[in-house]
């Protein structure tokens, strides 16, 4: 069997990643490469990645960017920008169901997004979930916010709604 060739890329940069080694090739062939971020971190990183510039750090540059620039057009923005749509704009379709309804946005969330995002970082946030109340008669807090499935959101929205039969024992009684 012939060894694959590949370009050697080490101690070449790209964005802030320092190649250091070469770590062998994935299922398909395609290099892999140990590098080292500025901020310190080690990743392994496929060279195609490198190269095309679809990688440039190790997560640290996105956590940044993130933070300077406040995180608008992020899920984790919309999220909380829809949350105040919903409490605070009477034109907002939803706005009759938390807004109309006294639901309200904390104080230390309602005009402070990155307290929000970290916040959620810290509490369970991922990309496949969404906020949740746990007590649908309060606020968006702290306190009374979780992250769940969109399936469990609406489990719980039509549970508290009654369109979801429980399965309860009935008992019948009849007149003789």
């Amino acid at each position: 069997m012939s060894k694959q060739k590949f370009l050697d890329m080490a101690g070449k940069r790209f964005g802030r990643l320092t190649v250091l080694s070469h770590q062998g090739s994935d299922k398909n062939w395609n290099a892999i490469w140990l590098c080292l971020c500025d901020c310190g971190e080690e990743i392994v990183m496929l060279g195609s990645n490198l190269r095309s510039g679809n990688t440039r750090s190790c997560g640290c540059l996105h956590r940044e960017v993130m933070t300077k620039h406040g995180g608008k057009g992020t899920r984790i923005f919309r999220i909380w920008h829809g949350m105040k749509q919903r409490c605070e704009n009477p034109r907002n379709a939803a706005y009759r169901y938390y807004g109309g309804k006294g639901v309200v946005i904390s104080k230390e969330w309602i005009g402070d997004f990155p307290a929000f995002r970290d916040w959620a970082f810290s509490n369970g946030y991922a990309d496949d979930l969404t906020i949740d109340r746990l007590d649908s008669n309060k606020g968006y807090c702290p306190e009374n916010c979780e992250w769940v499935t969109q399936s469990e959101n609406n489990r719980r929205m039509n549970e508290q709604r009654g369109r979801i039969k429980r399965k309860e024992k009935v008992n019948y009684v009849y007149a003789l």
